[in-house]
């Protein structure tokens, strides 16, 4: 792997609830390749958790954090997956630790094992995937980043279903025309899902249709037949092209009745652990502008369905600025940008629907902004999203040099366009 390169490395790193895993984008093989935790072997899963040397600021994590904490008696640290998701504190060894300090550590470990001397100059994008992103985790992830120098454009992050849909999308292009199906297994149970396409549409869409969820018997006998059937539900009514099996639990030595039924109708089937850690390789690529899937539209539950723009004069010529583009998940939106007021004491801001069908115009407030002349208040406006509906607006005064100081006021707006 080249290390010297700056600003180049696109990584996808799967955080899962037990294991975690993370892979790079070999630019000359064209495919993400799994980074093993070993040097010269084939183990590229390790734990999702950390451990703490007793009164020392000393920690390890994954693999090596199993070791000490079994071994050499430091705290062991785990279910870190749903700390992440909650905003309470976790108290390690005698200290109330907050979620984001505990996704910095668990993270500089992962990113340890590329190896790279310089990781915030060297890395293009990151992109983090997990089964569910929540507002609390996706707080926690982007401010765990910004603690280790990352900036807001190299981390990304998306949950397990968009890590699907940018794996199958680059990994088979021959077979869209029909579904492709995904069971993953998970301790005792298999879920089953569908990436369907949208063909018809411009741009085409794609979304993720989820199907049942089945307990599976720890008995072999049984639990062939609990697949079996779980098969016959979910695939026997349409044509599916492929067919991925992911997670741990599922083995040939077991499934002697519901193998030869999954490949049935030349289903291609594929197993293995690493479809969402390079799904996520995948999808950073894309967001870095080197993508293929200009053409498609994914439909995530996520998706910002409005453009926001201002109309602005922009070194005396008119121009529209947007600030929000539809089509992204919320949590990518955070636009920052300065502007001096002309003639008004409010901002107005032209909504567009995703597919260019309604467009209105929308005015924000400022009540109590300072009595100054023309063009001598300058703002900071800054637009982020809290959910896939709730868009929250801030609005700084700057002031205007010495002349004008800033008094400080801020509006805050929630808005559901």
């Amino acid at each position: 792997m080249e290390v010297n390169e700056t600003r180049n490395i696109i990584v996808g790193l799967e955080i899962g609830k037990q294991q975690s895993q993370i892979c790079y984008f070999d630019r000359k093989e064209k495919e993400p390749i799994s980074i093993s935790v070993k040097t010269g072997s084939n183990q590229y899963l390790f734990p999702t958790m950390l451990s703490k040397k007793p009164g020392e600021e000393v920690w390890h994590f994954g693999m090596e954090a199993q070791y000490f904490s079994r071994n050499e008696g430091e705290i062991p640290v785990t279910g870190l997956l749903a700390m992440f998701g909650k905003s309470e504190e976790i108290l390690v060894d005698g200290t109330s630790r907050k979620p984001e300090e505990l996704l910095e550590h668990y993270l500089r470990g992962c990113i340890s094992l590329l190896g790279t001397a310089d990781p915030v100059r060297q890395i293009k994008a990151v992109m983090i995937t997990v089964p569910k992103l929540s507002k609390t985790m996706v707080g926690a992830l982007y401010q765990a980043g910004e603690r280790m120098g990352f900036s807001r454009n190299q981390i990304f992050l998306q949950d397990y279903d968009e890590s699907f849909y940018y794996y199958v999308m680059n990994h088979r292009r021959d077979n869209w025309n029909r579904k492709i199906g995904c069971f993953l297994f998970e301790e005792k149970e298999v879920s089953f899902a569908s990436l369907v396409i949208d063909s018809q549409k411009r741009p085409m869409t794609a979304y993720i249709e989820h199907g049942v969820t089945a307990q599976i018997s720890q008995d072999p006998v049984e639990r062939d037949e609990n697949f079996y059937r779980l098969i016959a539900r979910s695939c026997a009514a349409e044509p599916y092209s492929s067919i991925y099996i992911v997670g741990d639990g599922f083995d040939q030595e077991w499934a002697v009745r519901s193998t030869p039924y999954l490949c049935k109708n030349q289903r291609h089937v594929y197993y293995g652990n690493n479809l969402y850690v390079k799904g996520a390789c995948y999808g950073a690529r894309e967001k870095c502008d080197e993508g293929i899937l200009k053409g498609y539209l994914y439909l995530s539950p996520s998706l910002v369905r409005n453009h926001v723009a201002m109309d602005m004069m922009v070194n005396g010529s008119p121009k529209t600025y947007v600030l929000a583009e539809a089509g992204k998940n919320w949590y990518e939106i955070h636009t920052e940008l300065e502007l001096i007021l002309d003639d008004r004491e409010d901002l107005e801001f032209l909504v567009t629907s995703i597919d260019g069908g309604s467009k209105t115009r929308c005015s924000m407030k400022l009540p109590g902004l300072p009595k100054r002349p023309n063009k001598t208040t300058r703002l900071r406006v800054t637009i982020s999203y809290e959910s896939e509906e709730l868009c929250v607006i801030q609005a700084e005064d700057l002031g205007f040099g010495e002349m004008f100081p800033s008094q400080g006021k801020v509006w805050i707006e929630k808005v559901s366009w």
